[in-house]
């Protein structure tokens, strides 16, 4: 199982929110190349980037710290946030990018998913963001009345290999993931899930490396120091 630490940007800098809500903001650092390179020395082989101006206003605002980040940490990457156009999936892949994350267009969009599919394969990754197991979209500002597992199960169809589900209500609390939801997929889908939202110790991401899970996202529970990075990789094989 994949650990893989979050970096979520905001105005250039580096934040945590909590349950998806921008009033919420917690600044963890100015500087998220640094952030990058701290994860990196500890061990990390991916990073998961979410540009939340980028989600909040349908169009990424942070690409050039995101290249920052890809040119001096030499580490994978995935991004999300805004991505709602060809052309911009397109950019950010030709900028080294190596996964993008496909939300809000997955809804609005999905015979786009379906072509990117086509011809990006599993550089194309779509985002299961819910809350009361409904998918949400616009930067997780807009409810929909959509059942995850019957967004992912279209997704499939169009040629979706890996999924990153995350539950909203977990995110950045530091209470636990929705395992129960994270197991449906797994078992139902047959493809690979991320799992983020709400992991905050050592036993969480076991217990998700039971379950078959492909990777872990953790986001707050690195900065506030509730997950060691480097022991989160050598219990859990990397």
């Amino acid at each position: 199982m994949e650990i893989i630490p979050a970096i979520d940007i905001k105005d250039g800098k580096c934040v945590r929110l909590y349950q998806g809500d921008y009033s919420q903001q917690t600044i963890f650092d100015t500087d998220p190349v640094s952030v990058a390179l701290k994860w990196r020395s500890a061990g990390a082989r991916w990073l998961h980037i979410i540009d939340l101006d980028g989600a909040a206003t349908g169009k990424p605002k942070n690409i050039s710290v995101i290249k920052q980040i890809i040119k001096t940490s030499g580490l994978l990457v995935e991004v999300g946030g805004g991505i709602r156009k060809q052309s911009v999936v397109e950019q950010l892949l030709h900028a080294g990018i190596n996964r993008v994350i496909l939300g809000t267009i997955a809804i609005e969009k999905p015979n786009l998913v379906q072509s990117l599919c086509h011809q990006f394969g599993e550089s194309i990754v779509v985002g299961l963001d819910a809350r009361h197991g409904k998918i949400a979209i616009h930067g997780w500002q807009v409810d929909t009345d959509i059942n995850i597992m019957r967004e992912a199960q279209r997704m499939l169809g169009f040629g979706v290999k890996r999924f990153i589900y995350t539950d909203i209500r977990k995110d950045g609390t530091l209470t636990e993931p929705n395992f129960d939801a994270v197991q449906m997929l797994v078992s139902r889908l047959g493809v690979a899930i991320i799992a983020a939202g709400g992991i905050s110790t050592i036993e969480h991401l076991n217990k998700l490396k039971r379950m078959g899970v492909d990777g872990a996202i953790i986001g707050r529970a690195l900065y506030t120091g509730d997950i060691n990075l480097s022991q989160a990789i050598a219990n859990n094989g990397g």
